[in-house]
């Protein structure tokens, strides 16, 4: 009988038992491995929701602080009676204070942590622009001006910092998200500084309680996180001198600094000199000219909200090149169709176009591979808030000697250059 079994059972049937056993093994494996990744998402190390609103609301402190100020400046004019001269000089205190707090930031992120480095400067924002309202002498606002300029320099660089290090952590884009706060803390403020106003409000009543109000909701929120030191990172690559990328400026991260001080050039350049040239060359009255800033503004706000879906799904090098296309487009029909309608549109698109390009630039920064991300978080956003506070001058300079049209081209010259710049140094971006 087992002979006979024996006989029945051909090498064939060996060889077929053999290969399903094989393939019933590697079902099983592959159904193991497909299990151990599910287990090793990267969800596991991504940002909380905690952390997430932390770095929102100092991107909102930012935002806020800066909109709260504008409107001061008439009132501290006037309360001092300056004249145009002294007026620059104190504002240019603003530019000075930044340039200074900035670079601080990088230091501040790696020493104290990035919660306290947040909530230092944003709790020192908000003080200092109560100060400022106080307007006891023209020593005494030049002092405050500038002391703000330095916490606020360094609440912008410390944000950008949080951020990046929070979308290495999520391994996809938030940026452009946490730059929106900005935007919206910019509208926001604006509308309840003006309702406060209109209601009767003083300077001093009416920043003292906001400003304490977004004091408690900033510790509040920053109070639900642990706070991380920044870890230097240490870079293989090496610059053209031969010296570490980590010390020196690395030629991808000098490309980004460029890039980013043209855009803020333009960001700035809309921000002071668009409500002129609507009075001025599309005859719009001036009690209405401030509402062209106002839907750059808020398109920006709206483009920031869906910037980090849109990068994800095309990619950063088409967002900066439709970006860039966008702005060139809307500055030549402010030039050579000044109407009101046209003008009004353009800035509105101009306001989608410009929006998600610094997010993409300082995103891009931190993942150089030659320098620290820190360190070129640092650089590109210094250079490109150089560009900001430069923008305004360098149009004023252009304008006095051909136009304020003619300066909008210049700046149409630089963005042309930078569809270049983007086109030929792609890898940069991604």
């Amino acid at each position: 009988m087992s002979c006979e079994l024996t006989k029945n059972i051909s090498p064939k049937s060996f060889a077929g038992t053999s290969a399903a056993a094989s393939k019933l093994r590697e079902s099983v494996s592959s159904l193991s491995l497909s299990r151990d990744k599910t287990d090793a998402s990267p969800k596991v190390g991504a940002a909380t929701k905690a952390e997430l609103w932390s770095a929102r609301i100092g991107f909102f402190t930012g935002g806020f602080t800066v909109a709260s100020w504008a409107p001061l400046i008439p009132f501290v004019q006037s309360g001092l009676e300056l004249s145009p001269m002294l007026l620059g000089t104190l504002l240019l205190g603003l530019g000075v204070g930044s340039f200074v707090g900035m670079p601080l930031a990088g230091t501040l992120s790696q020493r104290i942590g990035c919660r306290n480095a947040i909530g230092l400067s944003g709790l020192l924002s908000c003080l200092l622009l109560v100060c400022l309202t106080l307007m006891p002498s023209y020593a005494f606002e030049c002092a405050a001006l500038f002391l703000y300029g330095i916490t606020l320099g360094c609440l912008e660089v410390s944000v950008n910092i949080y951020g990046t290090h929070l979308e290495k952590k999520s391994e996809g884009r938030i940026m452009s998200g946490l730059h929106a706060a900005y935007s919206i803390g910019e509208v926001v403020s604006a509308g309840l500084i003006t309702l406060c106003f209109v209601s009767g409000l003083t300077p001093p009543m009416t920043i003292t309680t906001l400003m304490t109000v977004l004091a408690f909701v900033l510790v509040a929120i920053l109070s639900r996180i642990t706070n991380e030191k920044i870890k230097s990172e240490k870079k293989e690559g090496r610059t053209t001198s031969g010296t570490t990328g980590a010390r020196r400026i690395s030629g991808s991260v000098l490309i980004l600094a460029s890039l980013c001080a043209v855009i803020f050039l333009t960001e700035g350049a809309m921000l002071d000199w668009s409500a002129i040239y609507l009075r001025d060359s599309a005859g719009v009255p001036q009690e209405a000219s401030a509402f062209g800033y106002t839907l750059f503004v808020i398109a920006m706000a709206v483009s920031r909200l869906m910037g980090d879906r849109v990068t994800e799904k095309v990619g950063p090098n088409v967002v900066l090149l439709a970006g860039v296309a966008m702005i060139i487009a809307s500055l030549c029909v402010m030039v050579f169709f000044p109407v009101p309608a046209a003008v009004f549109a353009s800035l509105f698109v101009m306001g989608l176009g410009i929006a998600n390009l610094a997010p993409i630039l300082i995103s891009a920064a931190s993942r150089d591979k030659k320098m620290e991300s820190v360190k070129a978080i640092t650089a590109v956003t210094t250079v490109g808030y150089g560009g900001l506070l430069a923008g305004p001058a360098l149009i004023g300079a252009v304008s006095s000697a051909v136009s304020l049209e003619g300066a909008f081209l210049g700046i149409v010259c630089l963005l042309t250059a930078s569809l270049f710049a983007v086109r030929r140094h792609e890898k940069v971006f991604a």
